[in-house]
């Protein structure tokens, strides 16, 4: 399984991405209303940011509003796969990331934990056009719906730690195998 993060400034293009190719598949929204258009999610986020002060109007705005991740397990990982079990395996993976507080290589490095289970956010499945391999894209506020920041240091690095600690309790091969 791999899995890549990324603090993005454009989550409104994101969302309407995920959400919006061809034969994906909606698999969590998380906080807030499922019966509105993507763009409509991205400005309920952007309300939330507003409302907290971290919005491009506030004395110390968010310049990246948004965390991007692309997960993956391999096709033989999540073979015959239902809507359920990505929605249990989006859940597990995230409250793996949100424990994660040290990156691998730099142990000394102390992070900020993060807060996506209690975050506004967007999970999409898609078919990879060439391998056709699923895999999900989630779309995530910056902010969670406490107001605190939802850190992006070494937001990759977390990303890849989320995945490999995941593949390891699922006893998965790992990335590099």
């Amino acid at each position: 399984m791999i899995a890549e993060g990324r603090a993005i400034r454009h989550g409104a293009a994101n969302i309407d991405y995920a959400m919006g190719k061809e034969m994906a598949e909606v698999v969590k929204i998380n906080s807030l209303p499922d019966n509105i258009e993507p763009l409509a999610m991205w400005s309920r986020m952007m309300q939330l940011q507003h409302y907290f002060g971290k919005d491009s109007h506030s004395a110390h705005p968010l310049k990246d509003t948004a965390l991007a991740f692309e997960i993956s397990p391999t096709s033989e990982e999540s073979k015959d796969w239902t809507i359920d079990n990505w929605q249990r395996f989006l859940a597990e993976w995230i409250n793996v990331f949100d424990s994660i507080t040290s990156v691998p290589d730099k142990p000394r490095v102390k992070l900020k934990p993060t807060n996506l289970k209690n975050s506004q956010y967007v999970a999409a499945l898609h078919r990879d056009s060439k391998s056709g391999i699923m895999h999900l894209h989630i779309d995530a506020n910056r902010i969670d719906i406490r107001g605190n920041v939802n850190d992006a240091h070494y937001i990759y690095e977390r990303a890849m730690a989320a995945a490999a600690k995941v593949g390891q309790q699922r006893g998965w091969k790992d990335a590099q195998e």
